[in-house]
């Protein structure tokens, strides 16, 4: 499946920098690069003569000779000097740094080399279409990566860490998905992998021979099955940590108007981005902001109060609080604390009741009440249905922050197996697990069932079937281009 050609590809961020990177990978690298870069190091002389087009003949002799005076890979060696255009006279576009990396010990398993050149869009587009009118061909979208995987650097747990990588917006997002590129995640479901796959020889032996293995008995079959099963139900675990840490979780701020949901988003943001007024109804409109809880990518969704109202646009703003909830991963239930609870947090409980979603109980203004916060009328009714105790916190002072931030982060990562595995399964490979523990559960049943041991080892089959398709070692094509296709073209 490996590739015969060389492609290349600007490999930083569209815009202007300091320094931007182009890359080419495939059999050609090096023999595009020495066409198009001239080292630093030759005399002043020669590089005048070089950049006016004149003498071509003599250093094409000592090129032709290997004089030092013209550039010659040596891998994992940094050299400084100038690309040129061949088409026009030799031509110098711009001052280099230039890296040459040979197979096997590269990024993609093959030659390649980046060269380091100042950021200026001209420039870097430029040198690539240089790059191009070589023989080069424009890499695809994940190109570098995919061929990283095709040449065994990387299985697709690696592959697909590096995009998370590379879209991570907080720490821990970063550090799980480095994690995951050095191998922690793949290595255990390899672990898996291998149990299953001795314990499927087995059976198939006993199948086929008979008399000479025999059957292999149930107990051990039982045994191993179950071991795989818990180490399958951990991993799958992770999915829905990692969907959070991947694409965020939503958190919708509800209660009655003037409860402080306003004051609440200013404090998580750190900023003024809500208008805040002691007139209740000031918020019409739902307002979503992304921040970071604990490492934990969040989108905030502060709401319009719910109360009964004549007014059309504040009713239309409370049927988009019902939809806030709906969409919601959870719900933060603001109650204010000078205030007993009455008939809006009862209307707000039946939502969250009717749409059976997930929210706790924060009670605001405790600089204002002191203690007197949690005794709040009937506050009970929505204890008895939250993920945990009601929280007091002040946002207009910052008092119990710091806990309603442990209470979202406790939510998002309620499994500990993301910390015991070093990362999490994608949306992708979280299916795929499920698919996986779905056949050893069927296996399971089959061996107490008495079932014959071929049926044992079509399930078990199935389940390798799936595990090898989370790391790669058996995928489809149309598997790989559907993984690739989300990366940005250079990487």
């Amino acid at each position: 499946m490996l590739q015969d050609d060389t492609i290349a590809a600007i490999s930083t961020a569209p815009g202007v920098g300091a320094i931007a990177i182009v890359r080419l990978s495939g059999p050609d690298s090096f023999k595009i690069a020495e066409k198009l870069f001239w080292p630093r190091k030759n005399r002043q002389s020669d590089h005048e003569k070089f950049d006016r087009g004149q003498d071509k003949s003599a250093t094409n002799d000592s090129k032709a000779s290997g004089n030092n005076d013209f550039w010659q890979p040596v891998s994992h060696h940094a050299s400084i000097g100038y690309i040129k255009d061949p088409s026009r006279d030799n031509k110098l576009v711009d001052e280099v740094v230039l890296i040459a990396y040979q197979a096997p010990h590269t990024y993609t398993g093959e030659d390649l080399v980046e060269i380091n050149c100042h950021g200026s869009p001209i420039v870097t587009r430029e040198i690539l279409s240089l790059i191009l009118a070589q023989g080069a061909r424009l890499a695809e979208k994940g190109e570098f990566t995919k061929r990283s995987f095709l040449a065994g650097r990387l299985d697709l747990t690696q592959a697909e860490a590096v995009l998370d990588i590379i879209h991570s917006k907080t720490e821990r997002q970063s550090e799980l998905a480095l994690s995951v590129l050095q191998g922690h995640l793949g290595e255990e479901i390899k672990a898996i992998r291998k149990r299953l796959i001795e314990l499927l020889t087995r059976i198939v032996a006993g199948i086929d021979f008979p008399e000479e293995v025999g059957e292999l008995d149930v107990s051990d079959i039982n045994a191993v099955t179950e071991e795989c099963l818990t180490k399958l139900n951990q991993l799958a675990r992770t999915a829905r940590s990692g969907r959070f840490l991947r694409e965020g979780l939503k958190l919708a701020i509800v209660g009655r108007p003037n409860a402080g949901k306003s004051s609440l988003l200013n404090r998580l943001l750190n900023f003024e981005r809500a208008i805040v007024t002691d007139i209740p109804g000031t918020t019409r409109d739902s307002i979503e902001e992304p921040v970071d809880v604990n490492g934990i990518p969040v989108i905030l969704v502060d709401t319009a109060g719910v109360r009964h109202t004549e007014d059309r646009v504040e009713q239309i703003g409370i049927e988009r609080t019902t939809r806030a909830i709906e969409e919601a991963d959870l719900t933060c239930v603001l109650l204010d604390g000078t205030t007993a609870s009455g008939q809006e947090e009862q209307v707000l409980l039946g939502k969250l009741k009717e749409l059976a979603r997930p929210y706790f109980v924060a009670i605001n203004k405790i600089d204002l009440c002191g203690s007197k916060a949690m005794d709040n009328g009937n506050l009970p009714d929505l204890i008895n249905f939250s993920i945990g105790k009601p929280l007091a916190i002040s946002a207009k002072m910052g008092e119990g922050i710091e806990d309603l931030k442990g209470m979202i982060e406790h939510f998002a990562l309620t499994d500990n197996s993301v910390k015991e595995l070093g990362g999490s399964l994608n949306e992708r490979q979280g299916a795929l697990c499920i698919k996986a523990v779905e056949a050893l559960e069927r296996l399971l049943a089959a061996s107490l069932s008495g079932l014959p041991q071929d049926c044992l080892a079509s399930d078990l089959k199935l389940a390798v079937d799936a595990l090898d398709a989370i790391s790669g070692q058996v995928v489809t094509e149309e598997v790989i281009t559907e993984v690739f296709a989300n990366f940005c073209i250079g990487k």
